[in-house]
């Protein structure tokens, strides 16, 4: 079975499962830092050179190139950003809300003014402050209310990026595909010398030039589970951009060959972003709580915010179509 027989079966409720799984792994990446300070190494960074949560985002971005290409190939260009608008924002407003009433709740004391300018700033993804003065002062990762939410300023990047590509016509034309996916892996290979926000960027685009190119070629990739799970042993002592594609595929061909599990809403988005804070709660309200018990007690903490976000706020706005972020 080839990558476009699977989608086109429409037998993608195993994708939806897979985003919870990966944002379930950055729940459980980020306990050590938060249960044991800044600093203190995640699960698979000594092994892999990469957190447990650091592999998870970038097959967000795998998973969102694949998809977001086929919507802007679909789309105007009004109708593409209202989709995707509608599918972050809402969602996002809600969990900064909730965000600030724990950051609160847990004795911060910043004024008005300053819960404002982050709120605004969080909500229009240009400059992310992840601070709230006084907020869980006592915890060993104090201040910081919601660390996650960085990454949504490069998802928007990387829309801004695949939509201008398609639109300039490149992801009809197999050459220039493989080309930006080429200058995309120099340009993780080379992340560390790169200014600012694009040392970040470089590498999650990476990831997200190979969703693309997953679309563009999906009618010539087979999906072979057992030989892609023959390369899985070999990623940690490859490069980036080798890694990450032998783990995207490996994914795309487990999900899409296995048993469908479908779930009664994509309930990823809300684990991400309320992911953070919850934990956050959690080490306030249990101090000296180890690591993997704050793993297992935020995931399951994080559960009702994730589902209340998912039916009262993220379904209602996207009708009945679910887009992946």
């Amino acid at each position: 079975m080839t990558l476009g027989a699977a989608l086109a079966s429409g037998r993608t409720g195993n994708l939806d499962t897979l985003r919870l799984l990966l944002a379930a792994c950055v729940v459980i990446s980020h306990a050590w830092p938060l249960a044991l300070g800044p600093g203190t190494p995640e699960p698979l960074a000594g092994l892999t050179g990469h957190a447990l949560g650091g592999w998870a985002v970038a097959l967000f971005f795998f998973l969102s190139g694949l998809f977001v290409t086929a919507s802007a190939e679909r789309r105007s260009a009004a109708a593409f950003w209202s989709a995707r608008a509608r599918r972050i924002v809402p969602g996002l407003g809600a969990a900064l809300l909730v965000t600030l009433s724990l950051a609160y709740a847990s004795g911060a004391t910043a004024g008005s003014t300053e819960a404002a300018s982050w709120f605004l700033r969080a909500l229009t993804l240009v400059s992310i402050e992840h601070r709230v003065t006084g907020a869980f002062a006592g915890n060993p990762y104090a201040d910081v209310v919601n660390g996650p939410l960085w990454s949504l300023f490069h998802e928007v990047a990387a829309y801004a990026v695949c939509f201008l590509f398609v639109v300039a016509g490149g992801a009809r034309h197999p050459r220039a595909v493989l080309g930006l996916v080429v200058l995309s892996a120099m340009a993780a290979l080379v992340a560390e010398t790169l200014p600012g926000r694009i040392a970040t960027f470089a590498p999650l685009f990476f990831a997200f030039a190979l969703g693309i190119a997953a679309h563009v070629f999906r009618d010539r990739v087979a999906l072979r589970p057992v030989a892609a799970l023959l390369f899985v042993p070999v990623i940690p002592f490859l490069p980036w951009p080798f890694a990450v594609a032998i783990l995207g595929y490996a994914c795309l061909a487990i999900a899409l060959r296995a048993p469908e599990l479908s779930l009664d809403g994509d309930f990823s988005y809300g684990v991400y972003i309320y992911g953070w804070p919850v934990a956050q709660t959690v080490v306030h309200l249990q101090p000296g709580i180890g690591p993997w018990t704050l793993a297992l007690t935020s995931l399951a903490a994080t559960a009702p915010f994730a589902m209340a976000s998912w039916y009262a706020v993220e379904r209602p706005t996207l009708g009945r179509r679910r887009m992946a972020v």
